[in-house]
């Protein structure tokens, strides 16, 4: 494709979202936000393929695709929930939050449409949602902010401890139409308050469609978020932006594991704040990657306050045509002393064709710092794989084990042991899972 046509496939595609956004009435509850947004979007601009942090996302693909606005429907969400979220769910259908599906039986937090949130909660929202847009930089974020479906809010009060996870849920049944789904999550985690959150995609029906999503939390002082993001199901021919957003106080905490198989092209862009001192972010991820199937992480933690840590670590296993990239930045302020800050790509490559990008960085304004950042890129070790054989492993079996073994790291993260056990399944038969 000349640049010529590349050019105006991205015209043709804003143009479609802004049919889109002509829809969007002004008496939504969230207009004003929305059109913020919008505009912020349009300042952004859609990436070309001299944009840095998408030169390895195919993006003129995307140009290319089409999409329809989305439609709820109908759906049992039980067959789907893990067991040890019964009781604890909370459902998206084609992007729109359910709140007639979900269901938190007895547990001490407020879980609500965002167009009813606004009414009670409309302080919180506009202050997380400006502090964010301010700094966007991702289009497609900028973009859900204007277009996202029914989204959900989620309040932990203050001391809330919740020994259950709570599962956000998004189910998937386009009929085969290729939508355009938004989802957007607003949480916002009270002083004191430890939640777990798990965040799996389950398909009924549905190809060409297209996700793009958002997370927004604020982690308030002393307390402490797992977030974990499991998904394995999604078809070749869709694609996947996901923007996970997050500030963490003074003693906060936040862990995050997000494990995927890819899409045609899926793409994490993560942005972290640490604005109080003492607080730590951890940021595990798990790309799965075989065929054609595309995988990207980009990320950016910030240290703005001082004796803050935070621990990155990515591993990418790429087998027949797969591709994956990581752009990471650590950028520590200069008021961030004491800071420590760890980042690490590996990348397991089991074929000739596949390819795994890595450009991990620091910038650092501070004097006293403990930081590192880099990245390898191997195959299967021959001895590992002729010692396994000795022993009477198949050769199949023999690299799916070594396979598992480079995956096990980030795995055994999950907590919870149903998904735990789904995930280990699907690294443990990489190499024979068609």
């Amino acid at each position: 494709m000349s640049a010529t046509q590349s050019l105006q496939a991205q015209d043709e595609c804003h143009e479609r979202f802004r049919s889109m956004w002509d829809q969007v009435s002004s008496k939504d509850p969230h207009f004003r936000l929305r059109k913020k947004a919008w505009d912020r979007y349009e300042n952004i601009g859609l990436p070309t393929r001299k944009t840095e942090v998408f030169r390895y996302v195919p993006i003129r693909k995307f140009f290319d695709r089409v999409y329809t606005a989305p439609s709820p429907v109908t759906q049992d969400a039980a067959a789907f929930t893990l067991p040890e979220c019964k009781g604890a769910l909370l459902v998206f259908v084609n992007g729109f939050f359910s709140e007639k599906l979900s269901r938190l039986e007895n547990l001490p937090v407020v879980a609500l449409p965002l167009s009813q949130a606004m009414n009670t909660y409309g302080a919180f929202i506009n202050n997380q949602w400006d502090q964010f847009l301010a700094k966007e930089t991702d289009p497609f974020a900028a973009l859900n902010g204007a277009l996202y479906n029914e989204g959900l809010f989620l309040y932990i009060p203050p001391k809330t401890i919740l020994k259950q996870p709570i599962e956000l849920l998004h189910i998937i049944d386009t009929n085969d139409q290729n939508m355009l789904m938004q989802p957007r999550v607003h949480v916002f985690v009270g002083q004191s308050a430890d939640i777990n959150l798990i965040n799996t995609q389950k398909r009924v029906s549905g190809e060409g469609y297209a996700i793009n999503g958002a997370v927004y939390i604020a982690v308030e002082e002393n307390a402490r978020v797992q977030y974990t993001s499991s998904v394995l199901d999604e078809p070749s021919t869709s694609w996947h932006f996901e923007a996970f957003r997050a500030t963490l106080k003074r003693d906060s905490s936040l862990n995050t594991i997000q494990i995927t198989d890819g899409s045609e092209s899926t793409r994490h862009d993560y942005k972290v704040y640490l604005n109080g001192e003492n607080a730590l972010a951890k940021l595990n991820g798990l790309m799965m990657l075989d065929g054609a199937r595309q995988a990207h992480a980009n990320i950016l933690v910030e240290h703005i306050a001082p004796h803050c840590t935070s621990h990155q670590l990515f591993k990418n296993a790429l087998n027949h045509s797969a591709r994956s990239s990581f752009e990471g930045k650590i950028y520590v302020h200069q008021e961030a002393q004491k800071t420590q800050a760890y980042q690490l790509n590996n990348n397991l490559i089991l074929s000739d064709q596949a390819q795994a990008d890595s450009k991990p960085n620091l910038e650092i304004f501070a004097d006293d710092v403990k930081a590192s950042h880099g990245s390898t890129v191997g195959q299967l070790d021959p001895e590992h794989l002729f010692y396994l054989k000795t022993r009477g492993f198949s050769d199949t079996d023999a690299k799916n084990l070594l396979i598992y073994g480079f995956c096990k790291e980030v795995i055994d993260m999950i907590d919870v042991a149903s998904l735990h056990e789904e995930v280990t399944e699907r690294a443990q038969r990489y190499l024979t899972q068609g």
